[in-house]
C-alpha cells in the first residue's frame, strides 16, 4: 500500500519564519518518507514570503509553492492546497512554527487505524482569548451538531485523501471554517477517527493574522452562522 502523503501548509506574511519552517517539516517528514511532497500555499502576501518560497522551492522540487490570483483567507487557502494534493494521504498544518514536526510520527503511525487522525493541543499557547474561543467552538459543535470535538481546529491532521474527498464534498468551498467542518463531519459520515494530542508552542514570529477583541467576536459570530447554516443543509450522507 502507497505510504506517502502530501503536506498542505497555508502562508501569509510568514517571510520572518517561513524558511524555517518548512525546511523544518522537510528534514523531519518529506525527506524520510520518498515521494511525498510539501505544498506551500501562499495566500498573496504582501512581503517576501513568496519570493523565499519560490528559492526553496527551486532547490528542493518536493516543495511546492502554489499562489491564488487573490487573498481569500486561511479556508480557501486549505482547499486551494487540498486540490494540488497527489498523495494517497493529507496531512494539514499551518506555518507560525508552533507545531513540532516530530510529532507528525504520532499520527503517521495510526494512518492504518483510522481515516483521519486529528491533532489535540496539549495546551494552547496563544492567549487567553483563543482558549476561551476553543472552549466555545466546543459547545457550539454539541449543541448545533450534537458531536463533542476536543480541538476541532487545531492545525494538526492526517486524512486519507479519498475520505478527505467525500467530507470536503459537503463543505461549501468558501468555507471560512473548513477544518472544523472536517473534524465534525468525519464523525457524522461514520469515517474511523483517533485524536493524539500533540505539543503547541508560542508563537515567535511572523503575523497574527487575527488580534484584537472585536475582530475575534465578528470571527465567532461568523463560525457560528456557518455551523448552523451547514448543519441545516445537511442531509446525513454517510461514508
Amino acid at each position: 500500500m502507497p505510504r506517502m502523503v502530501t503536506i498542505v501548509m497555508p502562508a501569509w506574511n510568514e517571510a520572518e519564519i517561513i524558511e524555517e519552517c518548512v525546511r523544518e517539516w522537510y528534514a523531519e517528514v518529506i525527506s524520510k518518507i520518498p515521494g511525498s511532497e510539501l505544498i506551500v500555499v501562499d495566500d498573496c502576501s504582501t512581503d517576501s514570503t513568496g519570493k523565499i518560497l519560490s528559492a526553496i522551492g527551486q532547490q528542493i522540487p518536493a516543495i511546492k509553492c502554489v499562489r491564488p490570483e487573490r487573498n481569500g483567507g486561511h479556508g480557501k487557502a486549505l482547499r486551494t492546497g487540498f486540490d494540488q494534493a497527489t498523495q494517497p494521504f493529507v496531512f494539514q498544518t499551518d506555518s507560525d512554527r508552533q507545531h513540532l514536526p516530530s510529532d507528525f510520527w504520532k499520527v503517521w503511525e495510526l494512518r492504518d487505524q483510522a481515516d483521519f487522525v486529528f491533532g489535540i493541543r496539549k495546551q494552547r499557547a496563544d492567549g487567553a482569548v483563543r482558549v476561551v474561543i476553543t472552549r466555545m467552538m466546543r459547545t457550539l459543535n454539541l449543541v448545533i451538531w450534537g458531536v463533542w470535538v476536543r480541538d476541532a481546529n487545531c492545525p494538526f491532521k492526517l486524512m486519507r485523501r479519498e475520505a478527505l474527498a467525500k467530507v470536503l464534498a459537503q463543505i461549501p468551498r468558501d468555507c471560512f471554517i473548513p477544518m472544523v467542518m472536517v473534524s465534525i463531519l468525519a464523525r457524522k459520515m461514520g469515517f474511523r477517527t483517533k485524536e493524539v494530542e500533540v505539543e503547541h508552542l508560542p508563537r515567535t514570529g511572523g503575523t497574527q493574522s487575527l488580534q484584537g477583541l472585536v475582530k475575534w467576536a465578528r470571527v465567532g459570530t461568523r463560525c457560528a452562522r456557518q455551523l448552523l447554516s451547514i448543519r441545516m443543509s445537511y442531509r446525513g450522507q454517510v461514508s
